[in-house]
């Protein structure tokens, strides 16, 4: 399904329902980062409402799985069991909503789900590094790289993708009714879903001054491709 979809940027519903509140705000100034590349792709619509429907009742069926953003290194390799992130696609939005809707004993209506949460943008959840506390640094910033490209010390940070937005707390995520992915500090931003199949690397990274110079701490998280051929 995933690979039907193309870009758009959200738009911003006019009708809102019990969990749903606004789409996040505006991509703050200081990430407007220059690029190495911008993908394009034709515009389509967003997720159909056959899609929805199905969305709907996996909700009301039960919670909805995580989409695991797997932790690698810059070469790719698995450095952890514990996920470095968590995807939210327009598929997994409505059911978290539907799911949210469920319990509470107001059943999602078709109708209600508002267009920002079905546009085919693809919210990515990521773990932000931890400074040792005799470390001192910057706040963590976001960077899309290809395998084998670091977030030590460009500046600005070339990054393959620009998010539409981008937020350091989990408030976009309690919009559609989903949890906090991890107990750890949290940033989320909206990427094309496009942005999903080519095989980046999502990196949330901070700058640290040290005696040696400046580095830079990251969680760096891979789509498996396995993954997004069973993600809806």
């Amino acid at each position: 399904m995933l690979r039907r979809l193309a870009v758009v940027a959200p738009a911003v519903a006019a009708m809102m329902v019990v969990v749903l509140l606004v789409e996040p705000p505006a991509l703050r100034p200081a990430e407007r980062i220059p690029t190495l590349r911008v993908f394009t792709t034709s515009v389509v619509a967003a997720l159909a409402p056959s899609d929805v429907k199905q969305a709907i009742a996996l909700g009301v069926a039960g919670e909805p799985p995580l989409y695991s953003l797997v932790p690698v290194d810059e070469s790719g390799t698995r450095t952890s069991d514990l996920a470095a992130g968590a995807v939210y696609t327009p598929f997994l939005r409505v059911a978290w909503a539907s799911y949210r809707r469920a319990r509470s004993g107001q059943p999602l209506r078709l109708e209600e789900v508002p267009a920002w949460m079905t546009a085919p943008v693809a919210y990515v959840a990521l773990r932000t590094p931890e400074a040792k506390s005799e470390e001192n640094g910057t706040s963590a910033s976001l960077a899309v790289v290809p395998p084998n490209f670091v977030t030590c010390c460009q500046e600005p940070q070339p990054s393959l993708a620009i998010p539409v937005w981008v937020v350091d707390d989990t408030a976009p995520l309690w919009r559609f009714g989903a949890p906090p992915p991890f107990n750890s500090s949290t940033m989320v931003a909206a990427y094309p879903l496009a942005t999903l199949d080519t095989g980046v690397h999502f990196v949330a990274y901070k700058r640290l001054e040290t005696p040696a110079g400046l580095t830079s701490i990251e969680v760096r998280g891979w789509v498996d491709p396995d993954d997004i051929d069973a993600w809806r």
